[in-house]
């Protein structure tokens, strides 16, 4: 039923655009089939294509529904099934998101498909990046949303490549830099926080690219002109040193910083001695304790662990205090937020990008009131009786079936059935 009314929609859609055109720059060529792919199976419609020619005298063809519908997004796949593919490569491998998927939705897409429609998408992504980032270049971004404070974080996660991509860059691996903006804590239960008004970013581009697209996505949701201190968690890698300007406050990530101590040193008393001095904020003491330590071992192996620890710390001595206790003259948080310790990078790796490309391509892309036009027409011709005059059968297909009964109340289910 999904696909009949979805057949049945987009070709009087089709005719409407075909009637309301610029006849005289759109000359009908006639109709062609196409097949759209999506969560309730194939739809096979006849569209309108349309031979344009340019004032220098080029022709070309284009269907309008096509660009109504915004189809060279992603190819003749519906948005309802480009979330679940999006979905399923972030779990799974390009095959085996193809074949479950398939197994979902009752029809077939190949593991080609699957990588296609994310190429197409990560193409969408990278042309919206820099669209902000010119225009945040330019100063035409600025977010209406005025915060006293703005906290920043940012990581890199290692994650595997699949087929061209690993062959493409020549090695198994590629590190992604994430980076997450937010304006405080608000309590959503007990011992249960949120961030408030979280951006998040995410790239596989260098670090100064990256700064850039980072503070434009920041910029778009903050006014950065009006906060008063940014405060900056990190692991401390030298990517994300060039992130950091000289008026952010820098706290080194409390995971990372603890992980080095649990890695390098191989001693478990030596270990908590020196952990229980980066609790009690004894900075200077961490690092003589480090240096007595080093000396009392022989085995080269633990000493180059020793000293590969005491050089990280060195390089990020600034933020071995958290922000709490770096002498910063904070304002009251909003009402409603609280300040807390930070280090959710790790709840965040995240890789909805694609995902929230599909949810912008959800737009409406039709105009309601001939929306609520077609509808109607299709509904009145699924009651219309198959027999007129001396017995003429209409023809079963393009109209709805399995719509005779009752028909109100179930204008939501209908139009969600056919992904609208």
């Amino acid at each position: 039923m999904g696909r009949e009314f979805t057949k049945e929609f987009l070709e009087r859609y089709d005719r409407m655009l075909m009637e309301g055109r610029d006849k005289k720059k759109y000359r009908n060529k006639g109709a062609r089939q196409t097949t759209v792919k999506t969560v309730y199976g194939e739809v096979t419609y006849q569209r309108t294509v349309y031979e344009v020619t340019e004032e220098d005298g080029t022709r070309h063809f284009v269907y309008l529904l096509d660009e109504t519908l915004e189809l060279d997004h992603v190819g003749l796949i519906s948005t309802n099934m480009a979330e679940l593919l999006v979905k399923g490569i972030t779990e799974l491998s390009y095959r085996e998101c193809a074949r479950q998927v398939s197994e979902m939705t009752g029809q077939t897409i190949s593991a080609m498909g699957v990588w296609n429609v994310i190429q197409a998408l990560g193409e969408k992504v990278c042309e919206d990046e820099a669209e902000l980032t010119e225009a945040y270049k330019k100063g035409q971004v600025k977010g209406k949303r005025e915060v006293p404070v703005l906290f920043e974080e940012a990581d890199g996660v290692y994650i595997k490549l699949q087929g061209k991509d690993r062959k493409k860059e020549k090695q198994d691996k590629s590190e992604i830099k994430i980076g997450i903006a937010y304006d405080g804590w608000r309590k959503t239960g007990p011992d249960r926080y949120a961030l408030e008004n979280k951006v998040v970013v995410a790239g596989f581009s260098k670090a100064k690219e990256f700064q850039e697209y980072r503070e434009a996505a920041i910029a778009r949701e903050f006014n950065l002109d009006e906060v008063d201190q940014r405060i900056l968690n990190a692991d401390g890698a030298s990517w994300i040193k060039k992130v950091k300007d000289k008026s952010t406050c820098f706290q080194l990530d409390p995971f990372h910083r603890n992980k080095a101590v649990k890695e390098k040193i191989h001693e478990p008393a030596a270990r908590d001695a020196v952990l229980e001095l980066i609790k009690g904020e004894e900075i200077e003491e961490v690092f003589r304790y480090l240096e007595i330590y080093r000396n009392s071992l022989s085995d080269e192996a633990e000493i180059e662990d020793v000293e590969e620890l005491i050089r990280y710390y060195e390089n990020n001595r600034e933020g071995l205090l958290p922000y709490q206790s770096q002498e910063l003259e904070l304002p009251d948080p909003p009402e409603g937020l609280e300040y807390r310790n930070m280090g959710t990078m790790e709840n965040h790796v995240c890789s909805g990008k694609l995902y929230e490309v599909t949810e912008r391509l959800r737009r409406p892309v039709f105009e309601e009131e001939k929306v609520e036009e077609l509808y109607g027409e299709i509904l009145m011709s699924a009651k219309t009786p198959k027999k007129d005059g001396k017995g003429y059968q209409y023809p079963a297909v393009g109209h709805v079936v399995g719509l005779e009964g009752k028909i109100q109340g179930e204008r939501k289910r209908l139009l969600y059935m056919a992904g609208y």
